[in-house]
Formats: structure tokens, C-alpha cells, sequence
């Protein structure tokens, strides 16, 4: 029965992946299929399947979906202020175009350690979308290296959360974690770059990988737009010049200038409104506090916690959903000399509108999860590895892999390896650090159709299934590959 349950899975994945592919069905009514398929084959009944489905979407929109729309809010305001370009710009201007996979993967791996991926990714996914714009670069390699850098901060950086999940029941202290992930996550994070970068030069393709409906314009302007837009203008303003010329003179009965006069005062008003953007550029430290704040918030909080002394009012202020409700609340303030008060009405409603699509493919993600779990696919696969620990860093990479692709989760994978091999750590030599990086780095591999961020991420930068295959989950078995290779090679000095 356990096989058949297995098998049952393998059916339901498989069959997901073919109606996207290619029946061309929309993935939310596909996943939704093949949960209700995987129920009622591997023995839940049809009642109780409809409960999991159900379920399953309830708890992940409990548990993701204010952070999902709070943060996709956080990214429009951002957009407003112009600050993402703004930080591209000045990141550019440091590093060069040719550095920029290597500098956003580090920078969301390890400056910005994923404490919460759908956080990071929501608010660094448009980041992404607008370096590629700006500088030219290929889109697949930029949202190729967001992917790694994020599952890297997630799984092996101190503090992500799967990352010091998996440190407590294998005995790692965190600052022995910490002095060794921020070097090793350097290594991952550059060279499954470098790598997955050589495959997209040769796979990736935009006419399939790429949907068509998306609309960019969500990224900035890219330099040929912008001289577009700049020669509009000046156009606009020398015929407005020609106009002013010919008919300043004539006035209306009551004195009042006709239209040719009413062109200079136009051109004050705009040089007033000119003004009033440049007095409300705010340096890009303040501009960038709809973001620094929620992370530093969330940072403190982990930290406190892991210390051990937990504070009631850092604990409140420091939740996912508090901490990116503050960030918003000062994006909105930062963005009323932009859009004026007025507007911020249209802007809450442009972020809750981008965010729905994302919500609802999280959600029916969630819902094959916990059919998944109702199953009991988990418990088997951990009775099938138990018992073999003759090789358990490989153990621990294979256990990870394998249940990463079954139910979605990179943190749920890492942290069942780790558990798996904790009780007999004390029995083999393996250290309990390469028992993380294994496990963690095999999370890494595969994530598809049941992972909630495959979603998120095809929505947010514009992919088509296809392409989000080749880019989020070849990008993330790309660092689970170099992970094992990595951890095998210290397993030989550690």
C-alpha cells in the first residue's frame, strides 16, 4: 500500500506537470486536479480530500498570505518613489553591468539572509526585472541568480529560518554556523551562478519562456524608453515654445491671458512640480526604509529568539506580518509627495491587484501539500532512509532531495533530513555541519509545481511555465548540485 501511495504521488506530479505543459491548462485548475487525484487514489476518500484541499489553501493564505500582499504593496510604493531604480543605478555604478547576477545573489543570500523567501522574493523580484532592463542583461541569469542567492539564505546563512531550524537538532551553535555559512554560502552562491548562467546562454529562449501577457512596465523604463519618453517631452515643450510665441499678446475681455499666454505659467507649474520631486528625492537610505526597516525588524526578532531572550514587543513588532505592515505604512507616507494623497488609494489597489494571481497559485499549492501530508508520503519516505546511514552526508542530500520534490518545501525537506540522521549523530563521523549543508543544499533540488515560490516567482518576473522550469528550478538544483559536490570534498578534512 505504502508503494502504491508513492506511486500515486509520482502520477499526480507528473500529471500536473503534462496538463500545464502541455494541455496548456491553467496551473491553478491543474494542481487542483491533481491534489484531488493523489486524495482519492492514495486512500483519504473523497470527503476527506475535499477537507485537505480546502485546508491546505486556508492554512498556507493563513500563514503567507498577508506577508504576499504586504510585500507586493511594499514593492508598488517602491516603484512609485522611483527607489528600485534608483538602487540599481547606484549598484551599477559600482559594480558594472557584467558583475549584476553575482552582486543581487549576494546581496539576497547573504547580506539579506531569506528569513521569510516569500518576503525576500516579493520585495527583490522587481529588483531583478529592473537591472535586466536597465543594463540589457539577460533576465534568466538575473531572476536565475535571485533564486539561488534567496534558497542559499533560506537553507545554509544564518538567519534563515530553515538554516537555524535545522542547527538545533543536530547541535550546531550559531555562531559556529554563522563563521562558516557566510564562506561557504559565498562558494554556492558564485559558482551555481557562474554555471546556471553558461546553461541560459544555451537554453533559454524568450519567445517560449516569457509570457506574452506580461507587462514589464512594472520594471522602469529601459535606456531606449527613456530616451523615447526624454525626445517626447522635448518635442512637447518646443511646440508648447512655438505657441507661447505666436499668440502671447492677445488677452480676453476681462484681461485674462488666452492660450498662448496660459503656456507660460504651464511652464512654471512644471518647473514648480520639477522642483518639488527634486526637494522630495529623498536620500536613498530613508527612500529604501519600506524595506531595511521590516528586514531589521524580523532580523532582531530571530536573533533574540535564538539567544534566548525573547521580548513581547520585538516578538509583535518583529512578525512577518507586523514588520512588512510597518514597512508599507512608510512606504505609503514616503510616496504621497509622488502620487499626493489622493492617489495612494489607486496605489494600495495596483499592489493588492498584482498580488491576487500570486495568492491564488500559492494557495492551490498549499492545497496539494497537504494532501501530500494527509497521505502520509513523508512518514514513508523517512521509514525507507532510516534505516541506511552507512554514507549520511549523501543520506542527508538524497532524503532532502527526494522530499523536496514530493510536498514543495525546501525548509519542511531540510529540516526532515537533518531530524532523520540527529538521534545517531553521536554514532558516525560525519560532522553535524556537513549533515546541514547536506541537507540543506539537497532541499535545493527540484523545486516544481508543488513549491508555493515557483509560483510567486513565475507571476512576479514574467515567466512561462516552461521557462519558470528552466530558470527557478534548474537555477535551485544548479546550487543543490554544487552544495553536494562541496560537501563531499570537506567531508574529507572535516
Amino acid at each position: 500500500m505504502d508503494t502504491m501511495v508513492i506511486v500515486h504521488l509520482v502520477i499526480a506530479v507528473v500529471g500536473v506537470i503534462l496538463l500545464i505543459a502541455w494541455a496548456k491548462l491553467n496551473p491553478v485548475i491543474s494542481l487542483i486536479i491533481g491534489s484531488l487525484y493523489l486524495g482519492v487514489a492514495g486512500g483519504l476518500g473523497f470527503t476527506a480530500t475535499v477537507t485537505a484541499v480546502n485546508t491546505g489553501f486556508g492554512d498556507l493564505m493563513t500563514e503567507v498570505g498577508l506577508i504576499i500582499g504586504f510585500g507586493v504593496m511594499i514593492g508598488t510604493a517602491l516603484s512609485a518613489t522611483g527607489t528600485m531604480q534608483r538602487v540599481v543605478d547606484s549598484m551599477l555604478k559600482v559594480v558594472g553591468p557584467s558583475r549584476s547576477p553575482y552582486v543581487l545573489g549576494l546581496a539576497s543570500g547573504i547580506l539579506f539572509p531569506s528569513i521569510y523567501f516569500d518576503v525576500a522574493l516579493v520585495i527583490l523580484a522587481p529588483m531583478a526585472g529592473t537591472i535586466a532592463k536597465r543594463t540589457g542583461r539577460s533576465i534568466a541569469q538575473l531572476a536565475g541568480a535571485l533564486a539561488i542567492g534567496l534558497e542559499v539564505g533560506l537553507l545554509v546563512v544564518v538567519p534563515g529560518v530553515a538554516a537555524v531550524a535545522v542547527a538545533g537538532p543536530l547541535g550546531i551553535p550559531l555562531g559556529k554556523l554563522l563563521i562558516w555559512g557566510v564562506p561557504l554560502g559565498i562558494v554556492f552562491i558564485i559558482s551555481s551562478i557562474f554555471l546556471h548562467s553558461l546553461l541560459m546562454r544555451r537554453i533559454f529562449d524568450p519567445a517560449t519562456d516569457r509570457d506574452p501577457e506580461f507587462d514589464d512596465s512594472i520594471f522602469g523604463e529601459s535606456p531606449e524608453e527613456e530616451q523615447q519618453r526624454l525626445a517626447a517631452e522635448r518635442s512637447t515643450a518646443q511646440s508648447a515654445a512655438g505657441t507661447s510665441t505666436g499668440g502671447g499678446a492677445s488677452t480676453t475681455t476681462d484681461g485674462s491671458s488666452t492660450d498662448g499666454a496660459d503656456v507660460p505659467n504651464s511652464g512654471s507649474g512644471g518647473v514648480a512640480v520639477q522642483q518639488a520631486t527634486t526637494a522630495h528625492r529623498y536620500p536613498l537610505i530613508v527612500a529604501m526604509l519600506p524595506v531595511i526597516v521590516p528586514v531589521v525588524l524580523i532580523v532582531a526578532d530571530t536573533f533574540t529568539r535564538a539567544l534566548g531572550s525573547e521580548l513581547a514587543v520585538l516578538g509583535f513588532v518583529g512578525s512577518p506580518v507586523v514588520a512588512l505592515l510597518i514597512g508599507l505604512v512608510i512606504g505609503i507616507i514616503l510616496a504621497i509627495p509622488e502620487v499626493t494623497r489622493n492617489g495612494i488609494d489607486d496605489l494600495v489597489t495596483k499592489g493588492a491587484a498584482n498580488a491576487g494571481s500570486i495568492l491564488l497559485f500559492t494557495g492551490v499549492a498549499g492545497s496539494l501539500g497537504a494532501v501530500i501530508t494527509q497521505v502520509g508520503v513523508g512518514e514513508m519516505l523517512a521509514n525507507l532512509f532510516q534505516a541506511n546511514a552507512a554514507i549520511p552526508v549523501l543520506l542527508a542530500w538524497v532524503v532532502a532531495a527526494v522530499l523536496r520534490l514530493a510536498q514543495g518545501s525546501a525548509s519542511v525537506a531540510a529540516i526532515t533530513a537533518a531530524t532523520l540522521l540527529a538521534p545517531i549523530m553521536g554514532s558516525i563521523e560525519a560532522a553535524p555541519l556537513l549533515i546541514l549543508l547536506a541537507a540543506g543544499s539537497g532541499a535545493a533540488f527540484g523545486g516544481h509545481v508543488t513549491d508555493n515560490t515557483f509560483w510567486i516567482f513565475k507571476q512576479m518576473l514574467g515567466f512561462s511555465t516552461k521557462g519558470t522550469f528552466k530558470i527557478y528550478t534548474l537555477a535551485q538544483s544548479t546550487f543543490a548540485v554544487v552544495g553536494l559536490a562541496v560537501c563531499l570534498v570537506l567531508d574529507l578534512f572535516l
